[in-house]
């Protein structure tokens, strides 16, 4: 189905979290965690993407991207099928994989991605996994500080934020990524796409005087549909999480998709 492109950020790179439905520990084996890697690796083989950071855990998994060839939605879509039809293959089942397609915020400033790149490092630590960045081989830390050739990561791009340190940029980078990270958080709770999303349909809805349970009257069919565009094309939802969320039909929604997608 065809997409309209979506506005991006001027630095084209994004935070992107997938995570299993129900939250199922769909990478809760080695090897499940290994085919996530090797599927992402193709697509970065392509030079289709940039990958700065990532951290697999047991249901759901962090990606710092940046755009290159193709954008983030159709780079994300790849991945996620391809894995899908892994995961349901190997565990013989049927169905959607993960939950919604993906949530992903814009990062446009250097020094947040580098905090962005901590706090994804730091999650398995904050989850409970293990005690030390050095223990977790399924995130891109080991890459860096070269105790793991996966070659995912553009490194060299990230060490040059630090070369105006005194030390050597890898040791800069190693004391950053230890610091204490405070409460920053990223994706999973502040710096949601789904809160933010959640917060402009109520601004539009009280700018416009609608209730949400009126926006299936004929007369807000204009409102319903540019809600509904919002939604797919910003925030990335899926037709059920757009009609979930706007409490309406979904073959309506479905329809006034298709037509947006179609050019309509």
């Amino acid at each position: 189905m065809a997409r309209s492109p979506r506005k991006l950020g001027s630095s084209k790179v994004y935070h992107i979290v997938i995570r299993g439905t129900k939250d199922n520990k769909i990478f809760e084996e080695e090897s499940d965690k290994e085919q996530i890697l090797a599927i992402v690796s193709k697509v970065l083989g392509e030079n289709l993407i940039g990958l700065y950071a990532y951290c697999v855990l047991d249901d759901h998994a962090h990606f710092i991207v940046e755009e290159l060839q193709e954008n983030i939605s159709n780079a994300m879509k790849r991945i996620n099928v391809a894995y899908a039809l892994y995961y349901n293959k190997k565990h013989h089942k049927k169905g959607q994989v993960f939950y919604d397609r993906f949530k992903s915020e814009c990062i446009n400033d250097p020094k947040v991605l580098l905090k962005v790149i901590r706090y994804v490092h730091k999650n398995p630590i904050q989850s409970g996994y293990v005690l030390r960045l050095t223990e977790y081989k399924w995130s891109s830390y080991l890459e860096y500080i070269d105790r793991l050739e996966r070659n995912l990561v553009e490194k060299e791009r990230v060490f040059s934020l630090f070369e105006s340190k005194k030390s050597p940029p890898t040791e800069a980078f190693v004391r950053f990524m230890r610091s204490d990270t405070g409460d920053e958080q990223f994706m999973d709770i502040q710096g949601s796409i789904e809160m933010q999303m959640k917060k402009q349909v109520r601004a539009y809805l009280e700018k416009n005087h609608i209730k949400l349970e009126q926006l299936g009257y004929k007369e807000n069919t204009i409102h319903r549909n540019y809600l509904i565009k919002y939604l797919r094309q910003k925030g990335h939802y899926s037709i059920r999480k757009i009609a979930d969320t706007l409490a309406i039909n979904r073959g309506t929604v479905y329809n006034v998709v298709l037509d947006f997608e179609r050019g309509s």
